[in-house]
């Protein structure tokens, strides 16, 4: 299996997302089949490719290669994995129907990002594509996708939730029916025939979904998966992007390097802004015209030196990162509202070389 993934993480208002559709147009240009992964509930990813996602890949018709997007849907892929490890399709559909499940699937917490390791997972082994690029929420968030595979394992292994899982097996079985009991004492009968189906039928599913949670898991930390690290160079030291990037050391993930957006471009004049060269408006007075012909020479000095900052940023991040790969994507005038504008960063974006 060659596919590669792409995964991009950052704290929130780096423009992640963007960079995100970037990075997938940047991979199909190269002439990979490319599809971008969201799981950032907010629809910014859809709105610069300008077409509706859902939770399947969707080709971009404007596209220069082979690039597909898609935007996670938790309660859909939760609903596939169901119907692919029941033992059978009515048990699929007596679990897809059950109250409980639907609370797990809509609102156990971690559920979300597991679903989206799920998927991924999914387009990695589909054979459909060869660069998978996955936009994640912001790192405060993030981490908890991390553990995701973790949280599954911990719940199907261990406390009341796997002794509910197998009713009735020995000991675990006896702990599992005086909680039962508990609960039917106090919700009554309906209540705890939903609770009954609900257990009995997860029971068959815990064993897979355990097996896949390893291989989910295997996943983030294999060699094929590279971390990119959204930043802003206005500050790119951020306590939390240098944590994030050990947590990535720690688990002995693939850091491919930094990503430092908004990076201004240093201006160029022909010839040297002057007082004389400016035209003066219509009805200043000299006082007016001297403080607003002052401000405007000052700006080409401000630009030069915001241009210089940035770099300077991104040179100490590198520093302190241990000379990490760093990308310099520039700022662009009024955002990026289209495709046409991501393909604007297109060259300074991996698979490019590194600007430094």
């Amino acid at each position: 299996m060659s596919t590669e993934v792409v995964v991009c993480c950052g704290v929130g208002g780096t423009g992640k997302t963007t960079t995100a559709a970037a990075l997938g147009v940047a991979y199909a240009r190269a002439g990979h089949r490319t599809v971008v992964l969201t799981i950032d509930p907010a629809r910014r990813l859809a709105d610069a490719l300008g077409v509706e996602l859902g939770n399947e890949p969707a080709p971009i018709p404007t596209a220069t290669g082979q690039l597909s997007a898609m935007m996670l849907d938790r309660k859909g892929t939760w609903d596939s994995v169901i119907r692919r490890f029941a033992e059978t399709p009515e048990h699929a559909e007596k679990l897809l129907a059950n109250r409980y499940y639907r609370a797990v699937a809509t609102r156990l917490t971690g559920s979300h990002e597991y679903m989206a390791i799920e998927k991924l997972y999914e387009l990695v082994h589909s054979g459909r594509f060869d660069v998978v690029v996955l936009d994640t929420p912001p790192t405060q968030h993030v981490l908890d996708f991390f553990r995701a595979p973790d949280r599954v394992r911990t719940l199907l292994e261990r406390g009341i939730v796997a002794a509910l899982l197998r009713p009735r097996s020995g000991i675990v079985g006896a702990a599992a029916r005086r909680a039962l009991s508990i609960v039917d004492n106090l919700a009554g009968a309906e209540v705890m025939a939903g609770l009954t189906e609900f257990f009995e039928l997860a029971s068959h599913l815990s064993e897979s979904l355990q097996q896949r949670s390893e291989s989910v898991g295997d996943l983030l930390a294999s060699e094929r998966t590279r971390y990119l690290l959204i930043t802003d160079a206005g500050a790119p030291e951020r306590s939390d992007v240098l944590g994030f990037l050990a947590e990535l050391q720690q688990r002995k993930m693939q850091f491919a390097g930094f990503l430092v957006n908004r990076t201004a471009a240093h201006p160029r004049f022909d010839a040297p802004l002057t007082a004389a060269r400016l035209p003066r408006p219509d009805g200043l007075t000299d006082v007016e015209w001297e403080d607003w012909s002052t401000a405007l020479l000052a700006i080409p000095e401000a630009a030069r030196m915001r241009a210089t900052t940035h770099r300077d940023n991104a040179k100490n991040l590198a520093r302190a990162a241990g000379g990490s790969p760093i990308w310099l994507v520039p700022e662009l005038p009024g955002g990026i509202r289209s495709y046409q504008g991501l393909e604007h960063l297109v060259p300074h974006l991996p698979p490019n070389p590194p600007s430094m």
